[in-house]
């Protein structure tokens, strides 16, 4: 799909950034593993540290969730978008709005799998209001790690994730994920936290993430509608350090809507440019993306516009900066009208 050259930049590097975020997995690991050591020698488990375990998001809480296409034979991941689609063949915007959750997911998921293993293990410290596991330090490792869930009232939480060189006094400890967690059962309630990727860059041994993550969420029940808004502020994207925005809105049963932006530099010319997408499906599968690039080096807006079917193949595209290239009428679109992501 050559029309949508300027768009590549954009989604080029999203299999960079998933192994950045293996680096990451693995460094929680290593916490895992310090944690379960240092807890192995702590007394039984209290039935009050239950109450703690809801003292943070489960990752199912925050996981964004697009029909996907591994049903109808077709999977699209990061590696896997397609440019040079015609009518009838895979979406392109389908896949980058799949390849997309799939880097959101990647930010959170493994940072909150973590804590929830930490917390099924026995506390090092317990009282009436907080929980702490550690501080534990690796024989091999030049970090010391503690995890400190607090209880501010009923279903009222605050928890941290610190670490600090080994050798530095406990007043160096730096906070690399925090949050509030208003509970309404184990994995249901609202709340946000914040991951300082530059913060944890400063201890003895880190990876190459850099920047912060501020993830504000509300899952209330089974039943209700899931939202959660990312906020990513100058995290590293290939050679350039970036903002980007993700809004992600869920019904139960009626399908949803994702809105993604970023500021980065994507046409010829030093200014940043503004790339806005937003799609929206049915439950069924069924959706349409509206994407924007304005500002910086442009003259004009450029606008491209896609609507799927609930196989997930494309059946109409228009784009501003190439009319000829149309296929399709908006006839076959699950949604008629255009919807552009705020700026």
């Amino acid at each position: 799909m050559t029309v949508l050259l300027f768009l590549a930049p954009a989604v080029s590097n999203l299999q960079e950034r998933r192994s950045n975020l293996h680096l990451t997995e693995t460094t929680m690991k290593k916490l895992l593993l310090a944690v379960t050591l240092s807890s192995a020698a702590a007394c039984g488990l209290d039935p009050t540290t239950e109450s703690f375990k809801d003292g943070f998001p489960r990752a199912e809480t925050v996981a964004l969730h697009v029909p996907t296409a591994a049903a109808a034979g077709q999977p699209l991941t990061a590696e896997g978008v397609r440019r040079d689609g015609l009518e009838g063949d895979p979406s392109f915007f389908y896949g980058v709005t799949r390849a997309v959750t799939l880097v959101v997911n990647g930010a959170v998921v493994v940072e909150l799998s973590l804590l929830e293993r930490i917390t099924d293990l026995p506390p090092t410290t317990l009282s009436a209001t907080s929980a702490v596991w550690g501080p534990y330090t690796d024989a091999l490792s030049p970090n010391t790690w503690r995890f400190t869930v607090t209880r501010r009232a009923a279903g009222d939480y605050a928890y941290a994730l610190e670490g600090k060189g080994k050798t530095e006094a406990d007043t160096a400890y730096r906070t690399v994920l925090e949050g509030t967690h208003l509970s309404a059962g184990r994995a249901f309630g609202h709340g946000s936290f914040t991951v300082h990727w530059s913060t944890a860059a400063t201890l003895p041994e880190h990876d190459g993430n850099v920047g912060t993550g501020t993830f504000t969420y509300a899952r209330p029940s089974a039943t209700d509608p899931l939202t959660v808004d990312a906020d990513f502020n100058q995290v590293q994207d290939g050679s350039q350090l970036v903002d980007l925005k993700y809004r992600f809105r869920q019904v139960p049963g009626q399908g949803g809507t994702f809105e993604f932006q970023i500021h980065k530099d994507l046409v010829i010319g030093a200014a940043l440019e503004l790339l806005t997408v937003r799609s929206r499906w049915l439950e069924t599968g069924a959706g349409r993306a509206d994407a924007r690039l304005a500002g910086g080096d442009l003259a004009t807006t450029a606008t491209a516009n896609e609507c799927w079917d609930s196989t997930f193949l494309s059946r109409y595209f228009a784009a501003s900066f190439a009319p000829a290239a149309q296929w399709g009428t908006t006839a076959a679109c699950s949604f008629a009208t255009a919807e552009y992501a705020a700026p």
